[in-house]
């Protein structure tokens, strides 16, 4: 099954992938900027937005080879967008298939998302499973809750983000499975020098993914370029389009 698609602009093609809970509209606000340069497709993941849960849910390997079958369909080679949930996956494509891509961007993402032993710059392990559970009791509260936390210390963004409470429920079930991926899914030991451009995006006041994640990707893939913004949380190109657009520009313009 495919996932659904939508394009628009103009120039190098550019894949946007979404995070956890919502769903590729999150870019509408943003996609005016990048259209001027690019030509963005964005994908819905299974049981958000206009892509009905498959069968598999959201399950990691089957997650990965339907996205390396449509990413394979996309001609000439596109550069790859993940925001959180949805930057884990394009890490994880971009380092099993990195001759499927031009390049990679990775805003408010993480080799893993959840804390560890060795593994402090993460989502505290009672706090997923907090989650997990008050998805089950209360999905649409939960989901309430996370986009609250995603904006905490960031009005430009809190601004942005109204409204998004709003927007059809996704598939309770691709939920589960991508609060199970954040959980269990760590990539650190995979990490390696790309044959790619890779930048990296982040906002300090992210209460969500600490910025020590990206630095420590940044560290790890060879070559990374790493922009910060100061005053932006999770969601840096909702409250910073602008810089957001000027980062991707500043290795792809």
């Amino acid at each position: 099954m495919s996932w659904a698609r939508q394009v628009s602009g103009q120039g190098r093609p550019l894949v946007l992938l979404h995070g956890w809970g919502m769903e590729s509209r999150v870019f509408a606000s943003w996609r005016p900027l990048l259209d001027a340069h690019f030509t963005c497709i964005s994908y819905d993941l299974p049981g958000h937005g206009q892509t009905p849960c498959a069968p598999s849910g959201l399950a990691w390997s089957a997650s990965l080879e339907r996205l390396r079958q449509m990413l394979a369909q996309e001609a000439p080679k596109p550069l790859l967008l993940g925001w959180s949930l949805g930057g884990l996956l394009a890490l994880g494509i971009a380092l099993q298939h990195p001759e499927l891509l031009e390049g990679l961007v990775l805003i408010s993402s993480s080799p893993a998302f959840c804390q560890r032993p060795d593994w402090s710059p993460a989502i505290p392990a009672a706090t997923l499973e907090d989650f997990a559970q008050r998805l089950r009791e209360d999905p649409q509260g939960t989901r309430r809750r996370f986009l609250a936390l995603q904006v905490l210390n960031d009005p430009q963004g809190r601004r942005a983000l109204e409204g998004l409470s709003a927007w059809p429920m996704p598939d309770q079930a691709c939920l589960a499975d991508g609060l199970g991926l954040l959980r269990e899914v760590d990539l650190r030991s995979q990490l390696m020098a790309l044959p790619m451009p890779v930048h990296l995006v982040h906002g300090r006041q992210d209460r969500i993914v600490p910025v020590g994640a990206s630095e420590y990707l940044h560290q790890h893939l060879t070559g990374s370029r790493f922009t910060l913004l100061e005053q932006a949380g999770h969601v840096p190109f909702l409250s910073h389009p602008q810089a957001c657009t000027h980062a991707l520009l500043e290795t792809w313009g």
